[in-house]
C-alpha cells in the first residue's frame, strides 16, 4: 500500500515537560538474557562489567567470556550470534580509522576553529567554559580535544595548565563494532566484523533466513542524539549501508526477509519539540539477497514520534506497534495520565488500525509498552518495564496474565520468550524482616504458574546488577 506522507514537518505542540510525560521517557530496559531460537542454550550479559557468557538450558554459566558486549541477537540456526561490542580508543589515528570521511572532516574543521581561537588568545578553559567545547553539552568536544592533543600537542601543551594537560592526556572515546560470532564446543568464537564506528549500537535485528542484519545506532556528534538505521550482509563481504535517519530504536524485518518496517520522525530533533512521525515499509534486499535499498517507501500510519516505538511483523502480515493515543487540547492536570496501546495494522487486508488490548485491561498494564515481544507461535505478547512489571497478553482473547507487579526499584533484564508458553524474566527478591536480601533478584524460567530459578549458581554481582534504586 502506498499513500502520501501523512506528516511532513514537526510541530511544536507541547512543552518539554509534557513531552516527557506523554512519551514515557523513563529509561531503558536493558537486555541481559537471550534464549537461542531452539531454546537449548542462552547468553547472559553481566550488566556489572558487560561480559557475555554462554548459559546452558539449566542456567549453568559456561566459560570463557567475551568482554565489552552491549547487545546480542541470535541467528536462526542457534549456532551463530551478532554482537554489539565496544572498546576504548585513546588516539586520534585509531578514532579516525573508525569514522566516516564526513565525521573526520567535521571534527577536523571544528578543531581548527578552536585552534585559531587559542592562537588569538582564548584560553583553554574559556573554550571549555563559555564556548562549551569540552562540556557534556557538546558531544563533539572530546573528539576535538583528542585531535588537538595528538596533532598539535607540542605547541598546545605550553598553553595549558598542568591540570588541563593532564585531563586532556587521559581523554579517550569509544569505538563500537558489530561482530558475528559462532558457538563451537560450547564456546563463543568471534568471527568477521560487519561494522565499526563511533556510534553506539542500540538494537540488532537479524533477517529471516539469516542473510542480513539491521542495526540502529545513535549519532555520536549531535545533541539531541538521533538514531540511524543500517543494514549489513552477514558474510561481511560488503560495508554496511544506511537505510534511514531519525528512526525509532526498534525496527523489524518483514517475514520474507526483504523489507524493513520502522518508525521515522518527520524532522530533526529539538528539546522543545514534539515531532510527528510515520510508520514506513521499505525494500532493502533483492531476491538474490543482495542489498538493494529502494528509493520508494510505503507509508503505513502516522502518529507522534517516540524513540521507544517498537515494531514487530507477524507471519500473517500484520504489523504490531506501541503508540500513545493523545487527544488535544490537553489540560495540565492530565499530564502523565495517557497510556500506550498495542496496535495492529494489516496493510493488505485491512487498512485501519486495530487496538489489541481491551480498555479494561489497559489500565493494569505499564503506561509505556515499548518493551514487548511476541511469542514464537504469535499467540501471546510479553510485556515488561523498568519498574519490574511483567504481563502476558493473549491476542485472541485479550486476557492478561499479571506475573509481577511494579515497585519503586528499577529492575533490569527485559523479559524474553524461550518457546511457546515459557519465558524468562527478572524476579525481585523481597526483603525479609525489613532487611535487604543479599541477592536482590533472580532470573527465572516461567511456564504456566511454575517457575524455575536459572540464576541460583550465578555470582551475586551478576544478579545484583539487575537492580538499582530509582532516581
Amino acid at each position: 500500500m502506498k499513500t502520501s506522507l501523512f506528516y511532513r514537518q514537526s510541530a511544536r505542540l507541547l512543552s518539554a515537560g509534557c513531552v516527557l510525560a506523554l512519551l514515557f521517557l523513563s529509561g531503558c530496559l536493558e537486555q541481559s538474557f537471550v534464549w537461542s531460537p531452539d531454546g537449548q542454550r542462552a547468553v547472559v550479559i553481566n550488566l556489572a562489567n558487560r561480559e557475555l557468557m554462554l548459559c546452558a538450558a539449566d542456567g549453568q554459566l559456561l566459560p570463557p567470556r567475551v568482554a565489552a558486549v552491549s547487545r546480542v541477537a541470535w541467528l536462526g540456526d542457534s549456532q551463530r550470534l551478532v554482537l554489539a561490542r565496544r572498546h576504548t580508543e585513546a588516539t586520534w589515528s585509531g578514532l579516525a580509522a573508525a569514522m566516516s570521511p564526513d565525521e573526520v572532516r567535521e571534527i577536523v574543521a571544528r578543531a581548527e576553529i578552536a585552534w585559531q581561537k587559542l592562537q588569538s588568545g582564548a584560553g583553554w578553559s574559556r573554550l571549555g567554559g563559555a564556548a562549551g567545547l569540552f562540556s557534556d553539552q557538546d558531544p563533539m568536544g572530546k573528539f576535538v580535544g583528542i585531535y588537538l592533543r595528538d596533532q598539535r600537542g607540542q605547541t598546545l601543551r605550553p598553553q595549558l595548565t598542568a591540570d588541563e594537560w593532564d585531563d586532556l592526556s587521559r581523554q579517550t572515546a569509544e569505538v563500537h563494532e558489530l561482530t558475528v560470532a559462532r558457538i563451537e564446543r560450547e564456546q563463543i568464537v568471534l568471527g568477521p566484523t560487519l561494522s565499526r564506528g563511533i556510534e553506539e549500537i542500540i538494537e540488532i535485528r537479524v533477517s529471516p533466513g539469516d542473510r542480513a542484519v539491521a542495526f540502529v545506532s545513535e549519532a555520536a556528534l549531535t545533541k539531541p542524539k538521533e538514531s540511524r538505521l543500517r543494514i549489513a550482509l552477514l558474510d561481511g563481504n560488503a560495508p554496511a549501508q544506511l537505510v534511514s535517519e531519525r528512526v525509532a530504536a526498534q525496527p523489524d524485518w518483514t517475514t520474507d526477509g526483504r523489507s524493513l518496517v520502522y518508525f521515522q520522525a518527520a524532522g530533526a530533533a529539538s528539546n522543545d519539540d514534539l515531532r510527528l512521525g510515520t510508520l514506513i515499509r521499505r525494500d532493502v534486499l533483492d531476491s538474490s539477497g543482495a542489498i538493494r535499498i529502494s528509493s520508494d517507501q510505503s507509508y503505513l500510519a502516522g502518529w507522534i514520534f517516540s524513540e521507544q516505538t517498537r515494531v514487530r511483523c507477524l507471519r500473517d502480515g500484520r504489523i504490531l506497534f506501541n503508540a500513545a493515543e493523545i487527544s488535544l487540547p490537553i489540560a495540565a492536570e492530565d499530564y502523565g495520565e495517557q497510556r500506550e496501546q498495542l496496535f495492529a495494522l494489516d496493510p493488505v487486508r485491512q487498512s485501519t488500525l486495530v487496538r489489541m488490548i481491551p480498555r479494561k485491561q489497559q489500565e493494569d498494564l505499564p503506561k509505556g509498552l515499548a518493551f514487548f515481544e511476541v511469542s514464537p507461535d504469535e499467540q501471546q505478547v510479553l510485556f515488561g518495564d523498568l519498574s519490574g512489571q511483567v504481563c502476558v497478553l493473549t491476542l485472541a482473547s485479550g486476557a492478561v496474565d499479571y506475573v509481577q507487579q511494579p515497585e519503586k526499584q528499577n529492575l533490569q533484564g527485559a523479559p524474553v520468550w524461550r518457546n511457546d508458553g515459557s519465558f524468562t524474566y527478572t524476579r525481585r527478591t523481597p526483603a525479609k524482616h525489613g532487611q535487604k536480601p543479599a541477592r536482590a533478584a533472580e532470573v527465572v524460567l516461567r511456564r504456566g504458574r511454575a517457575e524455575t530459578v536459572l540464576s541460583a549458581t550465578w555470582p551475586d554481582e551478576v544478579v545484583n546488577a539487575l537492580v538499582s534504586e530509582r532516581n
